[in-house]
């Protein structure tokens, strides 16, 4: 299939140019005018419209199913049951214009299955990168398999690889979920985090750790880690060591926001609702303050928690404006920074000739309301294959 997206405005490194963009297989084949519309097989006309890359959400959990029970329901599921989960979700985030995610742990290795289904052509979704499950300590945050000391550390890093995983994901600290648990205290040791990290690299693999305190960051920073989920307390001393070690933000608002606020009135453990308001507090803040620093962000939801939508990435991007992040920088944080944190820059994340056709198409500026994202969605293209809004009910069941 030839394709020409005709007359529109292509995001080109922050701001809009009129052109026109075809689109053969998989592949981005031209960017520029004069294309003739007989030697195509579908034209598409984009005046008046904006075509981007697609979103990459890096940090997503595409077996657990949102709403109020999300974490008995993921924990009480089966794996048959988990993949099914991830089955269903990987196409809404496609038909949503989200194009790739890094898959930040399910249960066990379920996802595997899904990523190279839908690289293969069999299932609509977009592309994957996935850790599995990650690595914790025991009695640590959840989920994820069990560690104690460097040597098991290095040893399951070694297995993990061997069953195919494209990253590690290590729990740094606590988080949201069990009665009593604090997010922010340090769950792994120095010398587990080191070997993990070096273990990940000899096999050419990433770790993303999620992490809320400054003390957590302190430790990954030594590591070397590739990326901080969620990282509420930032501050300025270790925003310098971040930015030296080059690793990036993963700011992840949504499902804090969630519990915050809407936590009590849905029946949530108030040891949850309390800690994510203390969160909160901090959040915006903080962000802003390593934004203004220099710090890289990469965009990521933290999908499938309490009361968030599998396909919405929008809020996400809301909440990071209301921090203070432009509308530029929340673009490019889910384009083309997402897709160097993920290692596929070369692949996806810019629209540019020889690029795969990751793509999504609005009816309005998102330059002007981030909404459009949502709102005017036109059609998306993962990696070459076309959905256009409304092969459903809804392009995106909200």
């Amino acid at each position: 299939m030839k394709t020409l997206i005709k007359s529109v405005h292509v995001w080109q490194a922050g701001i809009f140019e009129i052109n026109d963009v075809v689109v053969e297989d998989k592949k981005i084949v031209s960017l520029g005018s004069g294309s003739r519309d007989a030697d195509m097989e579908q034209v598409i006309d984009g005046r008046g419209k904006y075509l981007l890359p697609g979103v990459i959400d890096c940090h997503a959990h595409s077996t657990m199913v949102c709403g109020t029970r999300h974490m008995q329901e993921f924990f009480a599921a089966n794996e048959s049951m988990l993949t099914v989960n991830s089955v269903i979700h990987a196409e809404k985030m496609a038909r949503c214009g989200i194009t790739a995610i890094r898959d930040c742990g399910g249960r066990w290795m379920e996802t595997l299955a899904v990523r190279d289904s839908v690289q293969a052509g069999k299932l609509i979704g977009p592309r994957m990168l996935c850790s599995g499950t990650p690595i914790k300590v025991i009695g640590g945050h959840e989920p994820g398999t069990d560690i104690t000391g460097p040597y098991e550390a290095r040893a399951k890093v070694r297995e993990m690889v061997h069953l195919g995983v494209d990253f590690i994901k290590v729990m740094v600290t606590g988080g949201l979920g069990k009665p009593g648990e604090k997010p922010g205290r340090v769950e792994m040791e120095q010398e587990e985090l080191d070997a993990i990290v070096s273990e990940a690299a000899r096999h050419g693999r990433k770790v993303a750790c999620h992490c809320h305190s400054r003390e957590g960051m302190e430790l990954l920073v030594h590591a070397g880690a590739a990326s901080i989920e969620h990282s509420t307390y930032l501050d300025p001393e270790i925003n310098k060591k971040i930015m030296e070690k080059g690793i990036y933000v993963v700011p992840t608002f949504e499902p804090y926001m969630n519990y915050a606020f809407l936590g009590e009135k849905h029946g949530q453990m108030m040891d949850t609702v309390l800690a994510a308001r203390a969160i909160v507090e901090e959040k915006k803040e903080r962000l802003y303050e390593a934004y203004c620093q220099g710090v890289k962000l990469a965009f990521g939801r933290d999908s499938g928690g309490f009361m968030m939508d599998q396909g919405d990435f929008v809020e996400e991007m809301l909440y990071m404006e209301k921090a203070g992040i432009s509308r530029v920088d929340i673009i490019h944080s889910a384009t083309k920074n997402a897709a160097d944190l993920l290692g596929i820059l070369d692949k996806t994340g810019t629209i540019a000739r020889g690029k795969d056709a990751d793509l999504i198409l609005l009816g309005e500026n998102p330059l002007e309301n981030l909404s459009a994202y949502r709102d005017s969605l036109k059609g998306v293209w993962v990696q070459g294959q076309y959905l256009p809004a409304g092969t459903r009910e809804k392009p995106c069941d909200r």
